[in-house]
């Protein structure tokens, strides 16, 4: 092969290639704090779906203990 084939100097001579780019936009500022009031509704909310999880969950341990534990009296007979 020739020495040409692998000479990029003129790339490196023209002009430098430029891609187009949007125009940079600023930035809006961020959304005020919701109110207060709003805020203490959203975690009253949320403090009621969690105490009927948990009650949920309470639930479920109790009926696991309760299959859990079935196969052991079944063994001794109470």
């Amino acid at each position: 092969m020739s020495e040409q084939a692998y000479d990029i100097s003129y790339l490196l001579e023209s002009e430098p290639a430029r891609a187009a780019a949007p125009d940079l936009r600023i930035a809006k500022a961020p959304p005020a704090r919701p109110a207060p009031s709003t805020v203490a509704a959203a975690q009253e909310a949320l403090a009621r779906e969690l105490l009927q999880a948990a009650a949920a969950h309470e639930a479920m341990i109790e009926q696991y203990l309760r299959m859990a534990d079935a196969p052991c009296r079944d063994a001794y007979g109470s």
